[in-house]
């Protein structure tokens, strides 16, 4: 927890310096820790739809001057505004800085001074918590208590406010410079097995493209968003307003404030909104990270390193030649039906890394780095599954193209069915044909069971022309975040991709879909800066009702 006052975060447009400096005192930020929260903006950020459910206020004394009783009033209701755009703001971390659920500590502002005061309020409500009611990382429901002191009069003001969201959305899809879906039926929408989905939350969709040109003869020449008649998105989005066309589709797409033609075209054009972005919301793809190396205890091959049926448990190695390993390529081979368990390290592989027709666990968190050389492909999968135990992550970093067909990548889960424990995801026996239906699943899931997409992550490396190699999926099913800044990537066939994608180019064709999980808002993001807000008029986010002014004077006599 960060033992700091928070520095009021007013809308940037109307920000009032002169208050918001008198936050920089005692135990208030200084100007280095406001600058490492913006910068944390993309991982945690403020809130769009804080629905204010109830409101109550009751006076704590009432001084002798009535007056002064207002005052006190009216600024209890000036904090509880203060802690609205605290909560909000992309500039804070609200839910980690504050002491014991203090936000704000005798704040000054308007010859007064107010405290903020917050209670997680599903914490509150268990028992087991042991006392500690304040907000986490996890908090979606809290009470927010602002008492407010001003010429001997104290006043309370509490609000229970419920956060389902994020003001500053991240992008489901990042299309550097070219984006085409077309296909004969291409889904974009939410994940139905995601907590956050039924919520009902935007879709943003995000491009750098600034120029369409020559659209309808060589797209390629250009840059821009083209949606075909074979594209469907969501059909319902929270907070949407009939009076506000744009507020009633699901799905947005951002360009740059500097763009100067069309940015989306296509047949389904009209299905999302298009929207420009403010000059300080056209942002960039950030860089992939770098691979990592082999370390510490590992094992060394110098030739193929070639698996073929049977079950194994391996920790990290290294598949390299002894000579000129840019030249001579060395591969990892998985065949036959293997079963292979990766446990927690690093693995490198100067070569290609086939699998065919095998099953791939990870066990912790494994980082694979695949350096093709003169072999140009580095994944070569087929007919395979690679399965994430639960509490594993797993990191691909890849060199050149990419062709995985027929393969599932997502959750390793037991499931107990009449107290059998069975183990796989139904989705995955489906996706090979092989389902066989129980008292638990009769009828094959459409998805698979629910992983933070986060856990897979796959990179590429640059290296020398690596930015002109295809990365091709087809029919496959992915749970997780694919990242190619430099790439471009194509999904094929019966693709569906449960998480989210940012390419240079992303062509999408056949019946592939895309998936996207809300709680990846909470998670680093694809870009610098800052990502954009999920819509809808900032000053009209957080309406509010008076029920009472806390002092019933009929009730006290």
């Amino acid at each position: 927890m960060n033992h700091h006052a928070f520095q009021p975060p007013f809308p940037r447009r109307r920000r009032d310096r002169s208050v918001a400096a008198q936050c920089n005192t005692g135990k208030g930020m200084g100007r280095g820790a406001a600058l490492m929260l913006a910068l944390f903006a993309m991982m945690v950020v403020g809130t769009t739809t804080l629905s204010y459910v109830a409101s109550r206020e009751t006076s704590s004394s009432i001084a002798a001057n009535a007056q002064l009783a207002a005052d006190a009033r009216t600024l209890a209701s000036s904090g509880m505004s203060i802690a609205k755009g605290i909560l909000r703001s992309s500039e804070t971390i609200w839910r980690r800085n504050h002491v014991d659920g203090v936000l704000l500590n005798n704040y000054s502002l308007d010859g007064g001074t107010v405290t903020v005061r917050l209670v997680d309020i599903v914490k509150r409500a268990n028992p087991a918590n042991g006392g500690n009611i304040f907000p986490d990382d996890a908090t979606t429901e809290v009470e927010v208590t602002v008492s407010s002191t001003r010429g001997g009069a104290t006043w309370n003001s509490v609000a229970n406010m419920s956060i389902p969201s994020v003001v500053k959305g991240e992008y489901a899809i990042f299309a550097n410079k070219i984006m085409i879906v077309d296909g004969s039926n291409n889904f974009i929408g939410r994940w139905p097995n995601a907590p956050m989905s039924a919520q009902k939350l935007r879709v943003n969709i995000g491009t750098q493209a600034d120029l369409a040109f020559l659209s309808n003869v060589y797209p390629w020449f250009g840059s821009g968003v083209w949606l075909q008649g074979g594209c469907r998105f969501e059909s319902e989005v929270a907070g949407s307003t009939p009076s506000d066309p744009d507020s009633m589709k699901a799905t947005w797409i951002y360009y740059p404030y500097s763009a100067t033609g069309l940015i989306v075209q296509g047949a389904k054009a009209s299905s999302v909104a298009a929207k420009r972005m403010d000059p300080l919301d056209s942002i960039r793809m950030v860089n992939p990270p770098a691979p990592p190396a082999v370390g510490g205890t590992y094992t060394n091959y110098t030739n193929n390193y070639i698996l073929t049926g049977g079950s194994y448990s391996l920790n990290s190695f290294r598949v390299r030649a002894v000579f000129l390993p840019q030249l001579f390529t060395k591969n990892f081979e998985v065949r036959g039906g293997a079963t292979v368990t990766l446990n927690t390290g690093t693995y490198e592989v100067y070569g290609s890394w086939i699998l065919r027709d095998s099953r791939i666990i990870i066990n912790g968190d494994v980082k694979f780095v695949i350096n093709p050389n003169l072999a140009l492909t580095g994944l070569d999968w087929q007919n395979s599954s690679v399965e994430i135990n639960p509490n594993s992550t797993f990191e691909i970093y890849n060199g050149y193209s990419m062709d995985v067909r027929n393969c599932w990548v997502g959750p390793r889960k037991q499931y107990i069915c009449n107290s059998v424990a069975i183990d796989g995801d139904p989705h995955k026996q489906n996706w090979f044909a092989q389902f066989t239906s129980n008292d638990c699943y009769p009828v094959a899931p459409t998805s698979p069971q629910y992983m933070e997409p986060w856990r897979v992550r796959v990179y590429p490396m640059r290296q020398f022309l690596s930015s002109f190699f295809l990365w091709d999926i087809r029919d496959t099913s992915i749970v997780g975040s694919l990242f190619l800044p430099t790439n471009p990537i194509r999904l094929f066939g019966r693709t569906q991709v449960y998480g989210r994608v940012a390419a240079n180019h992303l062509l999408i064709y056949d019946t592939a879909s895309f998936f996207y999980d809300h709680a990846l808002d909470l998670v680093t993001g694809f870009t610098e800066g800052r990502a954009p807000s999920r819509g809808g008029d900032p000053e009209d986010m957080f309406p509010s009702r008076i029920v009472s002014y806390g002092f019933n004077a009929e009730a006290a006599r």
